[in-house]
C-alpha cells in the first residue's frame, strides 16, 4: 500500500509485518535499487545487540525538552515519539564476531583485520543525523521503565508495527504502547527470537540488518579454506539500506518526564546530515554553534 507522509515523500508501507530483503523482492513493488542483482557480496543478515536508543531534534526542539522536562509528540497529528537505534563501534565488533562464527562455526577463527567497519556505512551507522544538531541517548531498558512508571499499568507492549519502503531506504517500526491502549491489538508482538528482522531480549534490540550501506566501494571475499575473510575494492554501487526505529505511543499532552540533570548526561551535539530533514524554523547548525548553544543552555538552568 502506498500514502504520502507529512513530508510529502511517498512510502509503501506494510502493517504489523517485518519484511526481509527477500519478501520484499516478492511483492509487486516497481522499484530501481531493490531489486539489482549487481550489487557485490557483503556480510548479509549480521546480527546486532543494541542497548542504546537516540533521539534527535534542533536548537526549539532541545529548548522545548528542557522546558517540559521531557519529550512529547511532535505534533498533535502524530501519536509517536520517535527514537533509532545508536549503535556503536562495541556493537560493531561484537557484531562482526557473530557473523565469523555463523559463517565458519566449530572452527578456530583467525582474522586479525576489522572488516565489518568497511560495510557499515549507511545512515544507521553514522554520528551525524537529518534531524537535527542535538542527540539524546539512552538504553532501551531505562526508556522502558521511564515510559511504563508514567503511562501504564504493567510493563509497555512491544508489536511489529510496519515495514516502510522508501527510494533507497528500508525502515522497521517497533511500536510500544501502554497495555490499556488497545489501537495495536492486531499487530504481532514483538519475538524475542528466531530469525526475522528485529526483536527485543534482556534490554538489547537484536536487530538482523540485511543492507548495511547505501553505497558500495568494496567486496567481501570468503576464504573457506583458512576460516577468514578480507576485503577488495569495488566500482560504486548504489543499493537499498535498512534501519529500525521505536514508536512509543504518545496521547496528545502526554510527557515523558526526564530530570534536567538526566537529560543534560544524556545529550550531544552531532553533525547534520545530507539531506536535512530539519522542519521550519529549525535549521542546521555548525558544532562549534550547537556546542555554545547547549553549554548557555545548562548555565541558563542552573
Amino acid at each position: 500500500m502506498e500514502r504520502v507522509n507529512a513530508r510529502n515523500v511517498v512510502e509503501t508501507y506494510f502493517e504489523g509485518k517485518h519484511l526481509r530483503l527477500s519478501d520484499l523482492k516478492e511483492e509487486d513493488i516497481d522499484h530501481r535499487y531493490l531489486f539489482r542483482n549487481d550489487i557485490p557480496a557483503y556480510p548479509e543478515s549480521v546480527e546486532f545487540q543494541v542497548q542504546k536508543l537516540s533521539h534527535v531534534t534542533g536548537r526549539y526542539g532541545l529548548e522545548g525538552i528542557f522546558k517540559d522536562s521531557g519529550f512529547r509528540q511532535p505534533s498533535d497529528t502524530s501519536h509517536f515519539l520517535w527514537w533509532a537505534l545508536s549503535v556503536s563501534p562495541d556493537d560493531i565488533r561484537s557484531a562482526e564476531q557473530r557473523f565469523l562464527a555463523s559463517l565458519f562455526p566449530n572452527t578456530q577463527i583467525y582474522n586479525p583485520q576489522p572488516f565489518l567497519e568497511y560495510f557499515t556505512t549507511s545512515k544507521a551507522f553514522q554520528k551525524e543525523s537529518p534531524y537535527g544538531n542535538f542527540c539524546f541517548t539512552f538504553s532501551f531498558r531505562e526508556l522502558l521503565y521511564l515510559y511504563g512508571d508514567q503511562f501504564c499499568t504493567g510493563t509497555p507492549v512491544l508489536r511489529v508495527y510496519e515495514t516502510v519502503l522508501y527510494r533507497r531506504e528500508i525502515l522497521y517500526t517497533i511500536v510500544v504502547h501502554p497495555r490499556n491502549i488497545h489501537l495495536y491489538d492486531s499487530y504481532p508482538r514483538l519475538p524475542n527470537t528466531g530469525d526475522g528482522v528485529c526483536g527485543y531480549r534482556d534490554g538489547n534490540i537484536w536487530w538482523h540488518c540485511q543492507a548495511p550501506s547505501e553505497t558500495y566501494w568494496h567486496r567481501l571475499n570468503v576464504n573457506r579454506r583458512n576460516s577468514s575473510v578480507h576485503v577488495t575494492t569495488h566500482k560504486e554501487e548504489n543499493y537499498v539500506w535498512d534501519h529500525v526505529c521505536v514508536a512509543f505511543h504518545m496521547e496528545p499532552g502526554w510527557v515523558l518526564h526526564v530530570d534536567q540533570g538526566r537529560l543534560f548526561k544524556r545529550v550531544n551535539v552531532c553533525g547534520v546530515s545530507r539531506p536535512c530533514l530539519l522542519k521550519h524554523p529549525e535549521t542546521p547548525l555548525s558544532l562549534h554553534k550547537a556546542k555554545n548553544i547547549l553549554i548557555n543552555l545548562k548555565a541558563s538552568m542552573g
